[in-house]
Parts: structure tokens; sequence; C-alpha cells
């Protein structure tokens, strides 16, 4: 399904911060840094506090327009249970009801269940997605947060 926004339901706060990178997509699972920009969540199953870069509509920007270096990020904070469009890595097999955590990379993945590591879970899968097939992109699907 196509998604023309990342906020799909429920309550939550936005807040605009400035990209301490470049790449930042709408859907990618932001953190603050230590200057008060944001960069990509960078710890692979870490501990993440639901951040998301959203669209800039204001500005007439869509879900497919990237966030460059040194420039304003919309972005949400989600509350528990709300349902926001989370970016789903290629390689990734979700399905309904799967537990997601973080890449290291701003995407969201399914939790290792097998690493023996304690992972945080974010969110919670709403739609099922299978990007294991060589043509797959990166992929936002609507995700419940834990």
């Amino acid at each position: 399904m196509a998604y023309r926004k990342i906020h799909n339901k429920g309550e939550y706060r936005q807040e605009e911060f400035v990209a301490k990178v470049a790449g930042i997509y709408p859907g990618m699972l932001i953190m603050e840094n230590s200057a008060g920009g944001v960069i990509l969540h960078d710890t692979d199953g870490g501990y993440a506090e639901a951040m998301f870069a959203a669209e800039d509509a204001l500005q007439g920007e869509v879900v497919g327009d990237v966030y460059t270096n040194a420039t304003k990020v919309t972005t949400i904070l989600p509350a528990k249970g709300s349902v926001v469009n989370a970016l789903i890595p290629i390689d990734e097999d979700i399905a309904i009801g799967e537990y997601l955590i973080s890449n290291g990379l701003g995407g969201l993945i399914a939790e290792d269940q097998a690493s023996g590591t304690v992972q945080q879970i974010i969110a919670v899968a709403e739609e099922a997605v299978d990007l294991t097939v060589s043509s797959a992109v990166a992929t936002l699907i609507a995700v419940r947060i834990v």
C-alpha cells in the first residue's frame, strides 16, 4: 500500500529539529543527538524513543522526499498504541503482529528472538511485507507503537 503521510492514527506530538546528517527519509526512526539535532537511530536493537521523521507537508514535501544535512526535519513522537507508517529496509520478511526493533540505520526490522541479547521493541507490525525478493525496495508499512 502506498502511503501519503507518516502519521496513521492516534495521538502524537510534532516537533522540528535540524538534521545533523543527510539521508533522513520520512518514516525513518531517528534520535536527538548531543548537538540538539536529529540523526538516524544508530544502535541495532538498542533502546530508542519512538521518534520518526515525517513529511514536511507545509513545504509541499511528500513521504518520498529526503531531508538533507542542516535542514529542518519535521518529526512525530507517537503515543503508545498510535499507528505510524515506518520504513522497512530490503531483505526483511515481516508478518502481521511481529515485534519490530531498530536496524541501526533508521529502519525497523523483525526482532531476532534467537540472538540471545536484549532488544528494545519499538512497534508491532500491522501489515505484512516480504522484501526478500531481488526487486524489493524499502517500504513503508503501518506499525503500532508499544
